[in-house]
């Protein structure tokens, strides 16, 4: 209890000193005393993951200053059945939305923890492109959430990271969607009685070609931008399996599309989508 106490003044006495610095707006800010605590232990010795605002107001509280978080918006239903975009008026149940009806999609369901907005725009940016690693940690977490939010555990054998170039992975040094699973199985042990059954494998699902960023193009041209830019380095892992496709991003669903369609080709038996945004 006395060492709690001291721990509690010394990380008192350090923000004083060496305040945090918001990684959206670059404001100083004084932290809110919300703990650390951001899985709560259920009945039965598992996870029971905190609701996807509360995780995500809580895994980032050092990193972004109060007003950034409250910008943060949670995905909730009603949103679509199938890509997981959530509809504008905010009564009715889940539904097909007018895209996934008309076109449909090389995957089961996709799904994600927040709203593309500006704030979440500005920190994927920041994890991606300005080198702060440091956000995979709670960003992680979050994403850990909405998984167990939409999907049992045992449902999934394989974790795939969209991946990256190997030019462009150089250029990065690191690829995000790895980065945001690669702790996941002690996450889930640390709560867990036992280890998760799903494999993460990060050099299966390869690209095979340098692609112009997504980012940059229209909806049309993504698609042609991506297409048959991924491949798998060992044809037969994936059959039969449940595959779990992560990215940061879900915009117009190009990329996990491309993916699900070579899986699904190659044998697997369910392809589905977990990004750490949606864009609306």
């Amino acid at each position: 209890m006395i060492s709690n106490l001291l721990n509690r003044i010394y990380h008192i006495a350090q923000e004083a000193i060496f305040p945090p610095k918001c990684l959206v707006c670059d404001e100083f800010f004084q932290t809110a005393d919300q703990g650390h605590k951001r899985f709560a232990a259920g009945a039965d010795g598992g996870i029971r993951p905190l609701a996807a605002e509360e995780q995500a107001q809580k895994s980032l509280a050092t990193c972004l200053c109060p007003r950034c978080l409250a910008g943060l918006i949670a995905v909730e239903s009603p949103l679509c059945s199938c890509c997981g975009i959530p509809f504008a008026g905010r009564q009715g149940p889940d539904h097909f939305c007018g895209g996934c009806l008309a076109s449909g999609n090389q995957f089961g369901i996709a799904r994600a923890a927040l709203v593309y907005n500006e704030i979440v725009t500005e920190i994927i940016h920041t994890f991606k492109y300005r080198g702060k690693i440091q956000l995979a940690g709670p960003l992680g977490e979050l994403l850990l959430t909405a998984f167990r939010f939409f999907w049992d555990i045992e449902e999934i054998d394989i974790i795939l990271p969209v991946p990256l170039h190997p030019g462009r992975h150089r250029q990065r040094g690191f690829n995000q969607a790895y980065l945001l699973v690669r702790n996941w199985p002690c996450l889930t042990a640390r709560y867990g009685r036992d280890l998760p059954r799903f494999r993460i494998e990060r050099e299966l699902l390869i690209r095979t070609r340098p692609t112009a960023p997504q980012s940059a193009l229209g909806r049309d041209q993504r698609a042609d931008n991506i297409k048959d830019a991924f491949d798998l380095t060992r044809a037969d892992a994936v059959a039969g399996k449940n595959i779990l496709l992560i990215d940061d991003v879900y915009t117009t669903g190009a990329t996990v599309n491309e993916c699900g369609r070579l899986l699904l080709d190659r044998g697997a038996q369910k392809v589905d989508v977990l990004t750490l945004a949606r864009a609306v």
